[in-house]
């Protein structure tokens, strides 16, 4: 990396500034310099001779610095926005919870009110038949029992007549 490009490249060169000396000056380096440091030298440099080492290093090593906190700036960002989005996300999806237990209990409310109303009428239908049933039942005993005497007991007990004392209940009969 030299110190005028942030952005490192991948090549054979493992110090990766031979790449980024002809991309940024537009000609190749003359060389690499041999007192030490191991940088590529510009033209300018060695025509002029005035190579020194130890500014060429801190050059480097500053624009290295300043990359690096420039990616540690973006590191951040990048975590704090990432971390933002996660509680976003999670949030929707405990909203999307809560709604999917609110229709549950909503559901399982209607199911039971609807269960309540279909056993209510399966009563009433059922007490229907079953009165039904007893009514017929009963109707059906009292005929046994005025057909098992040859005569009604109500004629028996009624003074005044056939007709009035056979429609009378005996139930009405033994109230009087």
């Amino acid at each position: 990396m030299c110190a005028d490009c942030p952005t490192p490249y991948a090549e054979k060169d493992p110090i990766g500034m031979k790449s980024q000396t002809e991309l940024h000056t537009g000609h190749r380096g003359e060389g690499v310099c041999k007192k030490g440091c191991g940088l590529l030298l510009s033209c300018e440099d060695v025509n002029r001779g005035d190579h020194c080492c130890v500014d060429a290093l801190r050059t480097v090593t500053d624009a290295l610095e300043a990359r690096s906190a420039t990616l540690e700036h973006e590191t951040r960002m990048a975590r704090l926005r990432w971390n933002r989005r996660e509680q976003s996300l999670l949030a929707q999806v405990s909203t999307l919870q809560n709604e999917a237990q609110l229709s549950a209990l909503k559901y399982q409310r209607r199911l039971h009110q609807y269960m309540l109303h279909i056993s209510s009428i399966a009563e009433q239908v059922t007490g229907y038949y079953k009165r039904d049933v007893r009514t017929a039942a009963d109707t059906q005993s009292q005929i046994s029992d005025i057909t098992a005497e040859g005569t009604p007991q109500e004629q028996l007990n009624a003074p005044e007549g056939f007709a009035s004392s056979y429609f009378v209940s005996p139930a009405a009969k033994a109230q009087s």
